[in-house]
């Protein structure tokens, strides 16, 4: 019987294997000069209630998205749409906004790659050729593959009579039939041209054959898969896959048939690679991994498991990269093209409670200039090379307001005050305590120039330091009953709240609804970022919001001052004279102004606990709390 992942009723499957079931498609469809494409009748589900419209949907989706059918995948590049719906990759750098050419952000114009022939289909019209490129994850194994992808229709009208014995007298009913075949054709040869992750084929095409009511009642259509072989040997796993991409097809045509949809939404979410195109991530991230993964989680020395950690933070890195490629036009040392690509335009970073120190080490191996601390040293400091941990500091961070109505008091170690150089990048991963005071220490560093920066909330956290799960703004209409209020009383109880069902797939739903806009007003994640970009622009920032492609379901990015730092650094790079406080454009307009501002938001915030030093003291009992707790590790979960 069907269940949530396989919809097909396979009781009604043969259980042959496939070469004793084969038949030639010619039935289904005629393609002139060739009679090679076969099919099954296990490869067939019938009784579907969808349209033809939901099924071109979902197979354009699919195309688009390879890497949900198959985890050996990272993407599709387009490189070629008869209708300009679907982005190409260079469309995407040229849609990020930032005007460096494609030479600068270190992507070579992609390779004219000429279209398959669309074999002539007897009854239907080509409507749609589309030629993408498959990404592998691994690289050092697989290589890329181009494929077109051929879309045709065929639409008929039928006229069926209600009651044939009074044909006279009957009325008809108006039906049409529409077919939507998809044919995808690889560009190789020979079958040792066929990488792993595609199936040993020539050729595979999926044919949706339908009814419509022009009423507008339920369709009636039978969904099959076809394939073109190289020879009449086919291994377990080619019949596997056949399996699972109908079972796909039926499942997400299905679930989608309700839904409506765009083509637009065949690409990334809305808030996804909205600030760095996807393939400048992964492909970083893809050279990344290959470089310091595997030795990193060989020598690594924390208790917690080492790839989760790891991953996360190359991924961080990647995107840091790409993101200060296109703000800066800097491009890493280790890239392997010509001349270093590092350079004076590249200011510096600071990674705020820098935890195991992967990412300041990562960036700094490949050429960006930098430091980090945190509240307490990480043994895995001791593997970096010793340049590295030089750069790396037990630290705590007393924000200047508190350093100013409780002095400089004895922590037992080094204090800083968030003093950082003009222009450095701020970095606040899952800084939890820091994370709403990050665009503030980023704006007080220089209020006439304030600092860009990349906070990733996490865990929920007043000013001073305590746990606090923020109220909706006020004025604010949230779409949904965001159910019982949470008091900052109860606040802990609720940081990491389970699901009323205790069922898992509710869990994900909730923990995705997080990051929509509706959710921006209903869990404490999603009040935490709200509260978290409000504060940044009562700093006088343009904030920004983007999901960032992590493990990790804290994975929303909010960066602060990307556009107007990357005009600053455009009009140094043309003139060679970096731009002034205007060029900034701040909300605020001047510094006293900012200063003025950020006064006001932190009184704001810290009257709630009593006031300014009741909020200073809260925050410096904290601080000494971390240096008598010994006993378990902390996860950037410190005032550092």
């Amino acid at each position: 019987m069907p269940n949530r992942k396989n919809v097909r009723d396979l009781s009604k499957l043969s259980g042959k294997p496939l070469k004793e079931t084969t038949i030639s498609s010619h039935a289904s469809f005629q393609i002139d000069g060739t009679n090679d494409w076969l099919t099954s009748a296990d490869l067939k589900e019938e009784g579907l209630t969808f349209s033809g419209g939901n099924f071109y949907e979902t197979a354009v989706f699919l195309m688009a998205n390879p890497n949900i059918t198959s985890s050996h995948l990272f993407r599709a590049d387009i490189l070629f749409d008869s209708q300009g719906l679907l982005r190409t990759p260079e469309q995407d750098e040229e849609l990020a906004g930032t005007g460096i050419s494609a030479e600068q952000v270190g992507e070579s114009a992609q390779t004219q790659v000429e279209a398959k022939p669309a074999p002539a289909v007897a009854g239907f019209d080509l409507i749609r050729t589309v030629v993408r490129r498959l990404i592998p994850r691994n690289q050092e194994i697989d290589k890329p593959l181009e494929q077109t992808c051929h879309f045709y229709r065929s639409i008929e009208s039928i006229v069926a009579a209600e009651n044939e014995a009074r044909s006279d007298t009957a009325q008809c009913q108006q039906r049409q039939r529409q077919r939507v075949l998809t044919m995808f054709l690889p560009h190789v040869e020979f079958p040792e041209q066929v990488p792993f992750y595609h199936p040993l084929l020539k050729g595979l095409a999926t044919l949706y054959d339908c009814e419509d009511l022009s009423d507008g009642g339920d369709s009636s259509g039978i969904m099959s898969v076809h394939f073109l072989p190289f020879t009449q040997d086919f291994p377990d796993r080619l019949e596997r896959t056949l399996h699972t991409l109908l079972n796909f097809y039926v499942r997400l045509t299905r679930g989608g048939q309700l839904k409506p949809t765009t083509e637009k939404s065949s690409q990334a979410h809305s808030a996804k690679d909205n600030l760095v195109p996807r393939h400048l991530t992964q492909n970083t991230y893809a050279r990344l991994k290959s470089l310091y993964a595997a030795d990193l989680m060989q020598r690594w020395v924390e208790s917690t498991e080492p790839s989760k950690h790891v991953y996360e933070d190359l991924a961080i890195t990647a995107f840091l990269i790409e993101l200060w490629r296109l703000m800066y036009g800097v491009k890493p040392i280790n890239e392997g093209s010509q001349g270093s690509g590092m350079s004076d335009q590249f200011p510096g970073f600071v990674d705020m409670a820098c935890g195991n120190g992967v990412l300041v080490y990562v960036l700094l191996m490949e050429g960006y200039s930098g430091c980090g601390f945190d509240a307490r040293a990480r043994k895995s400091w001791s593997i970096y090379p010793p340049w590295v941990q030089e750069r790396l500091s037990e630290k705590i961070l007393l924000p200047k307001p508190f350093a100013d109505v409780m002095g400089h008091p004895d922590l037992g170690m080094e204090i800083t005050t968030g003093d950082f150089a003009r222009d450095t990048f701020i970095i606040s991963n899952h800084a939890d305590e820091l994370t709403v005071w990050t665009p503030l220490i980023a704006a007080l560093a220089c209020p006439e120039s304030p600092l860009p920066f990349l906070a990733i909330p996490c865990c929920s956290h007043a000013l001073s330091g305590a746990r606090y799960r923020y109220p909706q703004p006020k004025g604010s209409k949230p779409k949904a009953s965001t159910g019982p209020s949470v008091s900052a009383d109860t606040a802990d109880n609720g940081q990491n709240p389970q699901s009323a069902s205790g069922d898992l797939k509710a869990l994900r739903a909730a923990k995705q609804a997080e990051k929509t806009e509706q959710g921006m007003w209903t869990s404490m994640y999603g009040l935490l970022t709200a509260k978290t970009m409000s504060v940044a622009e009562e700093a006088g920032y343009e904030v920004e919001r983007t999901l960032l492609r992590i493990p990790s379901t804290r994975n929303i990015g909010i960066i602060g001052g990307r556009r107007a730092v990357t005009a600053k650094w455009r009009q140094h790079d043309t003139s060679g004279i970096v731009g002034n406080a205007d060029v900034l454009g701040t909300r605020a307009g001047c510094a006293s102004t900012v200063e003025q501002a950020i006064t006001e938001t932190i009184d704001r915030e810290c009257s709630r606990e009593g006031g300014l030093g009741v909020a200073a003291q809260t925050w410096i009992e904290r601080a000494r709390g971390l240096r008598k707790d010994t006993g378990k590790p902390i996860h950037h979960d410190v005032p550092t």
